[in-house]
C-alpha cells in the first residue's frame, strides 16, 4: 500500500503537471490572439479581406472577426472553384471537409415544393408583420412539438397530439433563432461574460471557438480525456476546470455534442447524467447541441437519448438544449435553429438579443409545416439513414483496405480516422503537411485534426455525406492511391511525377 508521503508526492507532481499544462494552454492562447491580429493586419485573415487593414480603421471586434470560422475555410473555398464531376471534371477538387447531408436534399425539395408549403410561407398576414423575436407563435408551438415527439418522448408515446405535446414542452420556452451557431452565440453571450471560458470534449468540431469568441469573447477550453469515446468523467472535467482556473479564467459553460462531432459517436446516458451533476455542483451552464440526433444509422438510434429525456425535462436555469434543421434536414440554408431553455430570465433578453438574428417569417412558416408533417418526417429520415449508411459503407470499406484505424460510426456525416501511421514524425507539421499533399496532388480536402484540438497528429475527419456516392468513390480512392504511395516511397520522393497518376482516371469503373 502506498505510504503518506508516497501520496503526498503524487499529488504534487499532478499540480505541477497542471500548473505546467496550464501554463503552455495560456501561451498557446496569447499566440492564436496575436496570429489572428497579424493575419487581420495583413490582409490574410479571411479570403473577403484584400490589403492591409489601417491602424484605427475598424475596432477590436472586427479585428477578432476576420478570422474565418474554420481554419480550413481557404481549402475548402478553394475547392468550391473546381469541383469534382464524375463525367465532366473527374480531377476536380473534393471536399470532404463539410458536415452537411447533401443526399437527401432532393426529397426535402420535393416536400418544401409543394403548394402547402407556399400557402404557409405566405399567405397569413402574420409572415408580413413584425411578431415575437422569439419566434411566431406557431413556429414554437410546431418545434415543442416537435422537440416533445422526437426527443422527450418514448417510442412507445410518440402518437402524441399537439394538445399533449405542448403540455410537456412549453412554446414559450422555445427560441427560434438564425441556426445553432446563433443559438449558441445568444447563450454565451447572454449568460457569460467577456473572458469567461466554456469546457468543451476534444476533439470537437471547430467553429464551436468562432460561435462563442468572435461575438461574446468567451474563451474554447479543450476536455481531454483518456477515452474520448466515452466521453468525459468527473475527474477529467475537473482537472480541466482546474487548469482553466489555474490559468486565470473562469469556467462558465460546459458545451456537450450528441451525438459527437467529429467522432461520429453516442454518448451514454450515464455519461451525460453525470456531466450536468458535475456542472451544477460548479455552478456551470450546460449546454447541450443535439444537432445530429435524428441522423443515427439505426432506426432507434444506437441508444441515442437526449439530455431533454434524460433529466425527465426538468432543464431548471442551467440547461440549455439547441438544435437546428441544418444537419438532420441537411438545410443550412434556411438558417433556423431551436433553443430550448426553462431560463425565462435568459429568454427575455434572447427576445430583445433575436432583433438583430431573427429568422424571417415565411421561413418560420415553412417549416413549422415540416416539423409537424409526421408523416413526411418518418419517411425522410428512414431515407435519411439509408443514405447516410451507404455512402458510409463506401467510406469505410475503402479506409479497411487501406488499413487505417477509424471510430466506428454510430451518428453524423461523418467518420473520424486515424492516418497518423503515414507521418514520419507525430508532429502537427507532419499532419499539415499531409493534409497540404492531399489537397494539391489528390485534390482531396479533410478537416485536420489540429482545427479540433485534437491532442495526436495524424486524425482527420471525412464527411461522406456533402458529395455524390459516386464522387465519394473518386475521393476515397485518391485517398487510396496517395496512401500507397506515401507507404512505398520515401517523404522526399513524393512530388508532381511520383504522384502524376492520383488523378488520371478519377478511379477504376
Amino acid at each position: 500500500m502506498p505510504g503518506k508521503d508516497d501520496k503526498q508526492y503524487v499529488h504534487a507532481v499532478a499540480l505541477v503537471s497542471a500548473f505546467l499544462f496550464g501554463a503552455s494552454s495560456l501561451w498557446r492562447i496569447r499566440q492564436i490572439s496575436q496570429e489572428r491580429e497579424r493575419k487581420a493586419r495583413s490582409g490574410q485573415a479571411n479570403p473577403l479581406t484584400v490589403g492591409y487593414v489601417r491602424e484605427g480603421s475598424v475596432s477590436r471586434r472586427c479585428m477578432r472577426a476576420l478570422a474565418p470560422s474554420t481554419p480550413y475555410l481557404m481549402s475548402f473555398l478553394r475547392g468550391l472553384e473546381y469541383p469534382c464531376d464524375p463525367t465532366i471534371r473527374p480531377e476536380g477538387f473534393i471536399a470532404l471537409c463539410v458536415a452537411e447531408n447533401k443526399l437527401v436534399m432532393d426529397v426535402l425539395s420535393d416536400r418544401l415544393q409543394h403548394s402547402s408549403a407556399t400557402q404557409a410561407a405566405f399567405s397569413d398576414p402574420t409572415v408580413y408583420c413584425y411578431n415575437s423575436f422569439l419566434g411566431l407563435p406557431v413556429a414554437r408551438q410546431a418545434a415543442a412539438y416537435f422537440l416533445a415527439k422526437r426527443f422527450l418522448l418514448t417510442e412507445q408515446q410518440h402518437e402524441v397530439t399537439l394538445d399533449q405535446a405542448l403540455r410537456r414542452i412549453r412554446p414559450d420556452h422555445i427560441g427560434i433563432c438564425a441556426g445553432a451557431g446563433a443559438a449558441l452565440n445568444s447563450l454565451f453571450y447572454l449568460l457569460g461574460d467577456e473572458g469567461d471560458a466554456c469546457l468543451i470534449p476534444a476533439p470537437y468540431y471547430a467553429a464551436f471557438e468562432s460561435d462563442m469568441s468572435v461575438v461574446s469573447g468567451i474563451i474554447p477550453f479543450a476536455v481531454h480525456m483518456a477515452n474520448p469515446t466515452t466521453g468525459p468523467s468527473e475527474s477529467e472535467l475537473d482537472l480541466a476546470y482546474m487548469e482553466a482556473k489555474s490559468q486565470g479564467l473562469n469556467p462558465r459553460f460546459l458545451l456537450i455534442t450528441n451525438p459527437n462531432n467529429p467522432l461520429g459517436i453516442i454518448y451514454k446516458r450515464d455519461v451525460l447524467a453525470r456531466a450536468v451533476t458535475w456542472a451544477r455542483k460548479r455552478k456551470v451552464h450546460s449546454i447541450f447541441d443535439e444537432i445530429y440526433a435524428l441522423s443515427t444509422h439505426e432506426k432507434y438510434g444506437h441508444g441515442f437519448e437526449s439530455i431533454i429525456k434524460i433529466l425527465d425535462n426538468k432543464l431548471d436555469d442551467d440547461v440549455h438544449f439547441v438544435w437546428s434543421v441544418s444537419k438532420d434536414f441537411g438545410a443550412s440554408g434556411l438558417r433556423v435553429g431551436v433553443l430550448y431553455s426553462q431560463n425565462e430570465t435568459f429568454l427575455v433578453g434572447l427576445s430583445n438579443l433575436n432583433v438583430f438574428s431573427g429568422v424571417s417569417h415565411p421561413i418560420q412558416m415553412v417549416v413549422s409545416e415540416l416539423l409537424t408533417d409526421d408523416d413526411f418526417v418518418d419517411l425522410y429520415l428512414d431515407e435519411s439513414r439509408a443514405r447516410l449508411k451507404q455512402s458510409y459503407l463506401i467510406c469505410i470499406e475503402k479506409l479497411e483496405e487501406m488499413v487505417l484505424p477509424f471510430v466506428p460510426v454510430e451518428a453524423g456525416q461523418f467518420v473520424y480516422v486515424d492516418f497518423s501511421s503515414l507521418l514520419p514524425e507525430k508532429t502537427v507539421a507532419w499532419e499539415q503537411r499531409l493534409s497540404q499533399l492531399l489537397i494539391d496532388y489528390g485534390r482531396v480536402i479533410l478537416t485536420p485534426g489540429e482545427s479540433q484540438r485534437e491532442r495526436m497528429p495524424g486524425m482527420f475527419r471525412i464527411c461522406y455525406a456533402w458529395v455524390t456516392p459516386d464522387v465519394l468513390k473518386i475521393g476515397m480512392e485518391r485517398l487510396s492511391r496517395i496512401v500507397g504511395k506515401i507507404r512505398r516511397m520515401d517523404w522526399s520522393d513524393l512530388n508532381e511525377s511520383s504522384l502524376a497518376g492520383v488523378l488520371a482516371v478519377g478511379f477504376d469503373r
